[in-house]
């Protein structure tokens, strides 16, 4: 009897312990978590009661006039052209990015440790500098006289300029997004492949079932928390771009380039403060209608089920 109750007390004495420790740590991620969300709540609450005013340099006294601001910027040519890019640039990047993503973790997942972690490092490098040196890059290569325009001459042929045109320049907008942000996809949905278990990869090859088959039929599946985040991110990362635009557009007003960020710049530089805190209202309740879905959907399945 004496051993059995000792065993009981143990055992209370250990569950006790790690309660009080998950309240701990409950309570050392609800403090900064708290204050964090307040803050940005008060951001974006401030930025919305800007954006109902007439602020700008013409108007130094501000006054509430609603959604006219709103109004305003809907009308105005320039944002039109913004949302149109931001729009064309968020959903290519998505298509093609999250294909080439899904298809290049495949055949990562497919070759030996060393050579995944040198492919992979090669695919995340654009993401590790900065993508306003990633423009300038860019912008040197779409030099006629330097870049791909020097070698088609050198090479006898016609010279090339992929800024020369609307088309061709959102074209080369394309290119360079792609070529920026599509490791992303690849690593998310690379540690998602990582994660299954390799049995069922196993049994699958032993069935006879080839690289292809393995992928889309085994580890795509299992994998749509990859998908998820994968997709989640490169529509907010294609979204908000700035830096690469402005450095290959010259500057926020070139209108074959111009997003929605730019824009916001573009008010905000011309001192019409509520045009553009009304803008920036709106990328904030898209980037929340792509972001709260996905934030629900994970804390229903990785966190509620434990």
């Amino acid at each position: 009897m004496g051993n059995k109750e000792t065993n009981v007390n143990t055992i209370k004495r250990a569950r006790r312990l790690r309660l009080r420790s998950s309240s701990v740590q409950l309570a050392l991620m609800a403090l900064p978590t708290l204050f964090f969300g307040a803050l940005l709540i008060y951001i974006v609450v401030w930025n919305v009661v800007l954006s109902l005013q007439n602020w700008s340099l013409l108007n130094s006294r501000h006054t509430f006039v609603g959604f006219a601001t709103y109004e305003a910027i809907f009308k105005s040519l320039f944002f039109r052209i913004a949302i149109y890019h931001s729009t064309i640039f968020s959903l290519g990047l998505v298509a093609i990015g999250d294909l080439a993503g899904l298809l290049l973790a495949g055949l990562l997942y497919f070759l030996p440790n060393t050579q995944r972690s040198l492919y992979l490092s090669i695919f995340l490098y654009p993401l590790a500098i900065s993508m306003a040196t990633n423009g300038l890059i860019w912008d040197w290569l779409f030099n006629p006289e330097l870049g791909f325009g020097w070698i088609t001459s050198h090479l006898g042929l016609p010279p090339v300029n992929p800024l020369a045109t609307a088309t061709s320049t959102t074209l080369s907008m394309f290119l360079v997004e792609f070529w920026a942000y599509t490791g992303l996809a690849v690593l998310f949905y690379l540690a998602s492949f990582m994660s299954i278990d390799k049995s069922i990869v196993e049994a699958a090859k032993i069935d006879g079932a080839g690289g292809f088959k393995i992928l889309f039929r085994v580890l795509l599946p299992n994998s749509m928390n990859g998908f998820i985040v994968a997709t989640a991110l490169l529509f907010l990362f294609s979204f908000r771009m700035f830096s690469l635009p402005f450095v290959i557009g010259g500057g926020p007003t070139n209108l074959d380039l111009m997003t929605l960020v730019e824009y916001v710049y573009y008010e905000f530089y011309t001192e019409f403060f509520s045009q553009s805190a009304a803008a920036s209202t709106l990328i904030t309740l898209i980037a929340a209608a792509v972001v709260i879905p996905y934030a629900l959907f994970g804390i229903k399945k990785w966190i509620m089920r434990g």
